[in-house]
């Protein structure tokens, strides 16, 4: 039993330590934000597409029409959810970013709270308030001395997306998630191609870096952590989150020497204790047992 949850803890570490890597990957594609989702939304969709032919609910279908119609509003999130990340991280600091996307999951905790009448545990509302603490130090650095703000509104806007998209998730447990990043990869290459008639326009350098991120990095990211949470709770899935959080400022440090804000690392310090703070008391519990 416990090499197993070793064996969950490795993977949902590989997989968000892959993931880490896609601020610097947009960055390196240097490109407009409409190509890169163009080329990121279809390469992801073929790739994903592959993974759920071989995965075991392939032949999942909606029940009713109001469960066909939540099926595709999670669609949409997510495809909402690929073209902020993008737009965000080519407006703003990487560093915001991550930052700003780390409080998805307190989107979530309070999406949850109104859509499936959850409560809220008083750890999980202390670290609602200290991550919303980071966010706002992050935030007013933008009107005070980046000038990001732009950017960090698509963050806001990604996280909030992301809780969203997190709770009806978790209402919809059965929904195939792969098929769901898959589709709304496709609706994000049609939704660019339509507004952007030079989306064919780029380099062979950033065709590859396109690549290396639909082909490769998300497939494989996805892939462990969605195996990870056989092994572990989503508690301690959620722990590991905060490995993208710290390491996405650092790839963007060593590789293209882009320094992140000092207000951007305390504010991403106090949400990365958040994190902590509201995944440390499931895990302690669920040793226990």
């Amino acid at each position: 039993m416990k090499d197993i949850r070793i064996q969950g803890m490795l993977l949902a570490a590989l997989g968000v330590f892959i993931i880490s890597f896609d601020a610097l990957l947009v960055r390196l594609a240097n490109v407009d934000a409409s190509v890169i989702s163009f080329y990121r939304g279809l390469f992801m969709g073929i790739s994903m597409l592959i993974l759920f032919k071989r995965s075991s609910n392939k032949s999942w279908l909606p029940v009713n029409k109001r469960e066909f119609m939540n099926f595709a509003f999670v669609i949409q999130l997510s495809a909402l959810g690929t073209c902020l990340f993008v737009f965000s991280v080519k407006y703003t600091a990487a560093a915001n970013t991550v930052v700003l996307l780390a409080t998805s999951s307190f989107f979530a905790a309070i999406f949850s709270y109104f859509l499936l009448k959850e409560k809220i545990q008083k750890r999980t509302l202390l670290a609602i308030v200290v991550s919303f603490i980071g966010v706002f130090i992050v935030f007013g650095n933008s009107f005070t001395i980046t000038g990001n703000i732009l950017g960090d509104m698509f963050g806001v806007a990604l996280a909030v997306t992301m809780g969203l998209e997190l709770t009806m998730l978790r209402k919809y447990a059965h929904f195939p998630t792969m098929l769901i990043i898959s589709l709304s990869g496709f609706l994000v290459a049609a939704v660019m191609f339509a507004f952007n008639d030079k989306i064919f326009d780029i380099s062979l350098e950033t065709l590859f870096w396109l690549s290396i991120m639909g082909f490769i990095q998300i497939p494989f990211a996805m892939y462990f952590i969605f195996i990870s949470t056989k092994y572990i709770t989503s508690a301690e899935v959620s722990l590991f989150t905060t490995i993208e959080t710290t390491m996405a400022p650092i790839w963007l440090w060593i590789f293209l020497n882009e320094i992140p804000p000092k207000m951007t690392i305390i504010g991403g310090t106090l949400v990365v204790c958040a994190i902590f703070i509201n995944a440390l008391p499931n895990i302690i519990k669920m040793k226990k047992k």
